[in-house]
């Protein structure tokens, strides 16, 4: 009996080893995050002709979404949401940044009372931009649209529309192959805001597009709206190209949250939810920007109906707006891997950075891991102020994403942007550091 007893719990034992060779283990070992100050650094650029920006031409001096794609030749371009831009030669009121003898970067105010009020301004920017860094690191390049009868720059992507409070906020992009030709894809998502002068905040959402853009020159080729949305979920806040199946991560603002401190602005204050789709990008722009094409992820199986969508994350987390999801090499081995701050709380409390990982591109990504909880969040104290001076607002943090070609040493760069709360009192616009990305890099057993 006792030998019977043995020879099972040996098979059992066995079997149990070949269950767990035969299933794929996608866990991860990370470590403690930490800043990273000199991509800090390079993201602090005065304007043209004044530090990584030559002369010439308009340069970025600030931004958020701070989404990164490697480029065929080896630059990397980045990719902004509302960026300050400042403009060569020099304009009354853009987006340039002086240093004071405290070392606190200002901009001039552009907005003074009663327009503007009680403290003067600094409103001017343009909805997003792209800015290349070389290969090599030593130059940035900025790219917006033409500048308008005032001379001031526009936004490079702009939508068909006489409204000038309609306006794109960026998703993800990829490069794809289209008949031995290397493009850009990337979402556009279409929005509406109030202006800077309007008492009423609001902003409402219109649709999305894909552009293609060449991917050696950066030219916008055509905007494509996307067609068939099924609700207000916003697609593509990150995307995945494998062969022929192009894969749509999608965010939906689903039930309310339970807070204490709840957010001032509502709709932040909800669980964000994360879907997956996918389709075949070998037919090309038109058939992907038709969600007729799509298939949904439900949980089980991938489905026409993109209705039947399943979230692809725990039920209690909340995920960020923006987001990045990577398939990276690691110990030998692709591992999904997402980064996204815990937003199951109010807008003002997310701080706390997680990285989760999953063996399928559509999850589910329950592996779940902490990172970094950032110093920026609350933060009223910017470098260089003194005596008194600080925001009469703590900056919140958000749009965490990640730059797998920048690894070093198995070290992972991940970037997040800092903002003025919704809600903040007016005046702490002119404070340039308020509003640009930081970065963190976090070490990760066996990335390569």
């Amino acid at each position: 009996m006792k030998s019977t007893n043995y020879k099972i719990l040996s098979l059992i034992f066995l079997l149990t080893l070949a269950f767990q060779n035969v299933l794929p283990q996608c866990e991860i070992s990370v470590g403690k995050g930490k800043a990273a100050e000199d991509w800090n650094k390079i993201f602090m650029q005065n304007g043209p002709g004044t530090g990584l920006e030559p002369e010439g031409s308009a340069g970025w001096t600030g931004a958020d979404s701070t989404i990164s794609i490697e480029l065929p030749n080896g630059d990397s371009a980045f990719f902004f949401s509302d960026s300050f831009i400042a403009e060569s030669p020099q304009m009354p009121g853009d987006g340039r940044v002086f240093t004071n003898e405290n070392g606190l970067r200002l901009r001039e105010p552009n907005c003074l009372p009663p327009v503007c009020g009680p403290k003067p301004e600094h409103i001017h920017y343009v909805y997003n931009s792209i800015v290349v860094r070389s290969k090599d690191g030593k130059t940035l390049k900025t790219l917006v649209g033409e500048k308008d009868k005032n001379g001031y720059s526009t936004a490079y992507f702009k939508p068909k529309s006489d409204d000038p409070n309609v306006m794109y906020w960026l998703g993800d992009p990829t490069i794809v192959d289209i008949k031995g030709e290397k493009k850009i894809w990337i979402f556009l998502n279409e929005w509406r805001v109030a202006r800077p002068f309007d008492k009423k905040f609001f902003i409402e959402f219109k649709g999305q597009a894909i552009a293609q853009l060449d991917a050696e020159t950066l030219k916008i080729e055509s905007i494509n709206p996307l067609k068939n949305l099924v609700d207000q979920g916003v697609w593509g806040i990150s995307v995945w190209l494998d062969g022929k199946d192009f894969y749509i991560y999608g965010m939906k603002n689903e039930g309310e949250i339970k807070t204490d401190k709840p957010s001032t602005f509502s709709l932040a204050d909800r669980y964000k939810k994360l879907y997956i789709a996918k389709t075949d990008a070998t037919k090309g722009i038109e058939s992907v920007s038709d969600l007729k094409n799509w298939q949904a992820w439900d949980g089980q199986n991938w489905s026409k109906n993109v209705k039947k969508r399943a979230s692809i994350i725990p039920e209690k987390d909340s995920i960020s707006d923006e987001l990045t999801i990577k398939r990276l090499n690691i110990g030998g081995k692709p591992v999904f891997v997402m980064v996204s701050f815990d937003t199951a709380v109010g807008y003002q409390n997310w701080k706390d950075l997680y990285l989760y990982s999953a063996c399928e591109p559509q999850g589910p990504f329950n592996k779940k891991y902490f990172v970094y909880q950032t110093p920026t969040a609350g933060l009223t104290k910017l470098a260089g102020m003194t005596g008194s001076q600080s925001l009469q607002s703590g900056l919140s943090v958000y749009n965490p994403h990640i730059h797998p070609q920048f690894t070093e040493n198995g070290e992972l760069l991940i970037s997040y942007n800092s903002n003025l709360p919704f809600g903040a009192k007016p005046g702490d616009s002119i404070y340039a550091d308020f509003y640009r990305p930081r970065f963190v890099r976090v070490p990760v057993e066996g990335l390569k």
